[in-house]
This record gives structure tokens, C-alpha cells and sequence, in this order.
């Protein structure tokens, strides 16, 4: 793929939260540094994506996502709709030539996302998986601590997240055909920063205890996950547990030290910890925004360079 010239004109699929926490992200990085800017918006009721536009200073606006993706004026798209539309609107933007950058999890399981990286090769555009966690300044730091021997050699992972949404069948949590449950919403990052700080390989055993919702999507999930190399990670998520520090924290305990990580999925900082527990440095890094536009500049960076697959959330991760 030939190399992008800045800036990035985005496209975003749907208006919800999230859409608007990248929306904010990207208008500070039009405003600091020019690498990307905000074109279009689109959504299936084009009166929300008329609003969402306005709000956000967006030039247009459009009532379906096909004409979206048709908008030549478009490089790129967030695909930021519930997670089991995911695989098929990365495809479509995918065949209508844009890069792609789709909320995670890509799809619901591997038969969905092979044909997401299939149209990706085939068309030599990019795609990532927007992982944000993996971008964070404090989570680099922490592995970089990892990768110097800071902590001797990793032996265990500890990582949660849990919050605590009232039952509602209709809500895309509690919804199985949209996707719903603790591990697809929340549980992929503890699965994502326990695999990250063993090495990024696959675990070799993997053991779990879910708790079921009515509706069929796990409340709470827990996994034992245990590498070839001796590391192990217990992890667990829930999306009807009370969400605080001590619930949504990470843990990697080394032979010689440990580290510590409030609110690892969103993190602001880093503890390193000697072999009795006292403190040897803190790495702060408060966002410069809100925390996604570390995953704009990464695909910024990407398509400088000619890249279809970022380095640090490549395809096969």
C-alpha cells in the first residue's frame, strides 16, 4: 500500500458513546496537529447523525451507511456500531476502498473475522482492531518495564473489570444477537493485557466458570489462562458487579518486583514494586484528550508509512 499523506478525513459509522469519545479525539488532534479530521458521520436515522454532525462540527452527515462509504471524499473509517455488526460493515467499507479502524471485538467469533482479514489483504487497505488499551503511554511503559527485566522473569497475571449495568433485555449487554455479555464488552481486555504481558503468544490451556443472565449472555466470566513458558493469568469480568479501583485493576508479578496498574484499560499510570512491595518508581501519563487519539495517531502512523496492519495490534494478535 502506497504511504497516505495527511491529513486522514474520517468517516464514523453510527453515533453512540464511543462514537463520540473518538469524535472528541479526533477534533483535538484537527486542532493540535492536523493529522486527521472529521468529514462525515453516518447513522440508520439520519436526524441522529444530522445532531451527532452539528454537535461535532462534522461537514456531512448521512442516513445510511452505504452512502457513507460510497463518499470518495472519505479515507478512512470507525466502525463504532454494537459488536455483531462489526465484521460485515469493516467488509463493506473494506470493498468500497476505505481504511478501517473497527471498534473491538472485530466479530463474535473466528469464522466472522476471517473474511474481514481476507477483504483487507485482497484489497491492500488497512484495518485495525481498535484496541486502545495497547496505545496507552502507561500500559507501553509497563511492558516496557516488563521487556527490561524490571520485574525479573513474569510468573502471573492479574486483571479485572468489572461493571454493574441493571438488567435490561433489551440493552446490547443483555442482548446475545448483539453481541452482549461480560467477555466480548469487557473481559477482552484482561484476556488482551494478560496475553500482552506474557509475550503476546497464544496461551497452550485455557479453563473458565461463566454465570449466565437470563437472556443467555455471561454476567460474570473467569478465565485461567497458563503458558508454555510457566506464566499463568487469572482474569475476570463482569458486567453486573460493582466497578471500582480494586475491580478494574492489573496485576504482573514478576521474580523480582511487580507492577500495578489502576484502571488498566484506561490507565493513567504505572507502579513498579520491588519484592517487598515498596514502590521503585510511577509512571503518570494523563491523556492528552480522552485517551482514544493514541489510537488515531497509531493509524496515522500506519498509513504514513505505507502499512496495512499496525505493529503493535496486528491481525493475528
Amino acid at each position: 500500500m502506497a504511504s497516505h499523506a495527511s491529513p486522514i478525513r474520517w468517516g464514523i459509522v453510527a453515533t453512540g458513546g464511543i462514537a463520540a469519545k473518538f469524535a472528541e479525539a479526533c477534533s483535538f488532534i484537527a486542532s493540535h496537529s492536523g493529522g486527521s479530521v472529521l468529514s462525515a458521520v453516518s447513522s440508520r436515522d439520519a436526524a441522529k447523525a444530522a445532531q451527532f454532525a452539528e454537535k461535532w462540527g462534522i461537514p456531512k452527515s448521512y442516513g445510511s451507511y452505504d452512502e457513507l462509504f460510497a463518499d470518495s471524499a472519505i479515507d478512512a473509517v470507525y466502525v463504532a456500531t454494537p459488536h455483531a455488526f462489526h465484521a460485515a460493515l469493516s467488509i463493506a467499507a473494506l470493498k468500497a476502498g476505505k481504511h478501517v479502524l473497527c471498534e473491538k471485538p472485530v466479530s463474535l467469533g473466528l469464522k466472522e473475522f476471517l473474511p474481514v482479514i481476507e477483504t483487507a489483504q485482497r484489497s491492500g487497505l488497512f484495518f485495525m482492531e481498535a484496541m486502545w488499551m495497547k496505545f496507552n503511554p502507561s500500559i507501553r511503559h509497563a511492558l516496557s518495564w516488563i521487556q527490561s527485566g524490571a520485574i525479573g522473569t513474569v510468573k502471573t497475571v492479574r486483571a479485572d473489570f468489572f461493571l454493574d449495568r441493571p438488567f435490561d433485555p433489551a440493552h446490547r449487554l443483555y442482548n446475545p444477537a448483539l453481541g452482549g455479555g461480560a467477555l466480548l464488552d469487557v473481559g477482552i481486555y484482561p484476556v488482551t493485557f494478560a496475553v500482552m504481558a506474557a509475550g503476546r503468544e497464544k496461551p497452550s490451556k485455557i479453563s473458565s466458570i461463566l454465570s449466565d443472565a437470563p437472556t443467555g449472555v455471561d454476567l460474570f466470566c473467569s478465565q485461567r489462562l497458563g503458558w508454555d513458558s510457566g506464566v499463568t493469568a487469572d482474569l475476570s469480568s463482569s458486567i453486573n458487579l460493582i466497578g471500582i479501583e480494586q475491580t478494574r485493576s492489573a496485576l504482573v508479578i514478576g521474580t523480582k518486583g511487580a507492577i500495578v496498574i489502576p484502571f488498566f484499560w484506561m490507565a493513567k499510570e504505572s507502579i513498579l514494586l520491588d519484592a517487598e512491595g515498596a514502590e521503585v518508581e510511577v509512571f503518570r501519563a494523563p491523556f492528552d484528550c480522552n485517551g482514544y487519539e493514541y489510537e488515531i495517531r497509531e493509524v496515522e502512523s500506519c498509513l504514513s508509512r505505507g502499512l496495512t496492519e499496525s505493529p503493535v495490534q496486528t491481525w493475528a494478535d
